[in-house]
């Protein structure tokens, strides 16, 4: 079941919410501005921002269906925004698609679930002064704002389970490469929707958008450049995966190096005396000492002096 909820800022000053039969009322005001949130939309929703707004059928096919990239469309009188939120939870990234419509006093948002961007931004254009200079380019920049600040948290997990996967990669846990590739999944999937969300800042930024004042210009270019910022920490993080991958083949490469050459030494360390008894057991008349009472102890001394010095030498090499 969808939930609605509008918030208006009128001439007065007030933000009251607004009852969804007086929308119209609150639209054709122009000197008024509304936002209007609908959590899981149905087809009713759906219907509603036909009747009240108009919107394309296209925009309402996406909006509904979801699965979009960041975008920006433009129609008639408005704009056609997506762009995603994100949080980690239980070490796995989730993200939130979130689609507005950008009119003139009017910023309609659709989600499925709770967003705690879209409540930060509310909350923050609802009680801010700036929305009378800026009209409602602000619920724009507020929405952009929250969720661009909601990457950092989730970038700087992402660096803490980077770290301690750093910290295993000597400690010979199996399960960690498996690990790493999820994570390295992760952030491919997480970047795939952060650089198109840079190119729609990119071109709010730099296009003539007419709900866009210029004045606002330099807080969106901030936006742009906090994003930035997180794109650039997962390609950092992502270097660092594929370097940790690296390190982890190559560690273990060397483990299975100095394995074999452990092995290696203890073979040769019984060759010796299987050989020095295989020698004995052939049973010539003439073979030395055959005929000594003291035979028996010198094969056996010979077998362990041999065992020795090869343990001596071996450990000289560093291969026991």
């Amino acid at each position: 079941m969808s939930q609605c909820r509008a918030i208006a800022h009128l001439p007065d000053g007030s933000a009251p919410n607004v009852e969804l039969a007086d929308i119209d009322r609150v639209v054709g005001d122009k000197q008024s501005v509304l936002w209007l949130d609908i959590q899981d939309p149905t087809e009713a929703d759906l219907e509603l921002l036909r009747k009240e707004f108009g919107f394309h059928e296209l925009a309402l096919e996406d909006a509904l269906r979801g699965g979009q990239r960041p975008k920006v469309d433009e129609y008639t009188d408005y704009y056609f925004v997506v762009l995603y939120g994100a949080e980690l939870a239980d070490e796995k990234i989730i993200t939130h698609e979130i689609h507005c419509f950008w009119g003139p006093n009017y910023w309609v948002t659709l989600h499925d679930d709770r967003v705690a961007e879209i409540d930060t931004a509310i909350e923050r254009w609802r009680t801010a002064d700036q929305h009378r200079e800026f009209g409602v380019a602000y619920e724009a920049y507020a929405l952009f704002d929250a969720v661009v600040d909601s990457y950092f948290p989730v970038a700087d997990a992402i660096a803490d389970q980077l770290e301690d996967l750093e910290e295993r990669i000597f400690n010979g846990d199996a399960s960690l490469v498996r690990e790493v590739f999820s994570l390295r999944k992760q952030l491919i999937s997480f970047r795939r929707i952060l650089a198109p969300l840079r190119d729609v800042l990119n071109e709010l930024i730099r296009r003539d958008v007419e709900v866009f004042p210029e004045t606002l210009v330099p807080y969106l270019a901030d936006v742009y450049d906090h994003a930035i910022r997180v794109m650039d920490t997962l390609d950092l993080h992502r270097d660092l995966l594929s370097s940790a991958i690296e390190t982890h083949l190559s560690v273990t490469s060397n483990r299975l190096n100095q394995t074999m050459r452990t092995l290696t030494a203890l073979t040769i360390g019984l060759m010796v005396p299987t050989l020095i008894a295989g020698v004995y057991g052939m049973n010539f008349q003439n073979m030395p000492e055959l005929s000594s009472p003291f035979g028996y102890p010198i094969a056996l001394a010979a077998m362990v002096l041999s065992v020795v010095v090869l343990f001596i030498v071996f450990k000289q090499k560093d291969w026991l």
